[in-house]
């Protein structure tokens, strides 16, 4: 059951209270709230009664936005490649540019097989979703790894860049940011893990391991 709650349709001004969410440092560039209800009115002609289950309504919705998380992580991390080179190119130490040196040239190299390696997953599933080919496990999975490899790319991009690396006027440390809450939210790395594991296994471990433990217990005695 779900209700649509409309401000227009309110006796009171304060039923429905929006306060926008201060103080991030990540994703600033989206605008979060709080909604707080009071005494709010809901006609019943709008009050959703039909029961579709969360698979057919909220997981319909979250399958079809982590394909385009799973793309957060893929330009977030060429953003960060890009502002990395510029400044490695640019800043020298003792003579020479950061860019001559073997280990800056080594965390270049990872940066970008990383970044490519997850923009091609990407890639791949968003294709196969299209096509109606694409379930969610592989869409957990893309989400879970190109978000868990992203910080592994801005890592080094901050690394690179040493102390610069979290002055945001050098572009790093907001994209270390940002990475850490595409990592958390669309579903969390281990949740996205953990549904791809249950399409690899058959075995569902989002349940805690005594209800798995007497799931097992209860089809032996069958």
């Amino acid at each position: 059951m779900a209700f649509i709650v409309q401000r227009s349709q309110q006796q009171y001004s304060n039923s429905i209270i929006t306060k926008k969410i201060e103080g991030k440092i990540s994703m600033r560039i989206l605008q979060n709230a709080d909604v707080e209800f009071h005494e709010a009115w809901c006609p019943d002609e709008n009050v959703m009664h039909e029961n579709v289950g969360f698979s057919k309504s909220v997981g319909r919705v979250l399958e079809s936005s982590r394909v385009s998380v799973a793309w957060m992580p893929v330009g977030i991390s060429m953003g960060a490649l890009s502002h990395t080179l510029e400044f490695v190119k640019k800043r020298t130490a003792f003579n020479a540019p950061l860019s001559a040196n073997q280990l800056v040239q080594e965390k270049l190299s990872r940066m970008a097989a990383m970044t490519s390696s997850i923009y091609l997953l990407a890639e791949r599933v968003t294709k196969d979703f299209v096509a109606g080919k694409c379930g969610l496990p592989a869409i957990a999975m893309a989400k879970a790894h190109n978000s868990f490899v992203g910080r592994q790319i801005v890592s080094l991009a901050r690394e690179i860049l040493g102390g610069n690396g979290i002055v945001l006027d050098f572009q790093i440390a907001s994209k270390f940011a940002d990475m850490e809450s595409v990592y958390t939210y669309e579903g969390t790395y281990d949740i996205n893990a953990l549904i791809c594991g249950r399409a690899l296994t058959g075995v569902s471990a989002i349940k805690s391991a005594v209800s798995v433990k007497n799931e097992y217990a209860s089809k032996s005695r069958l």
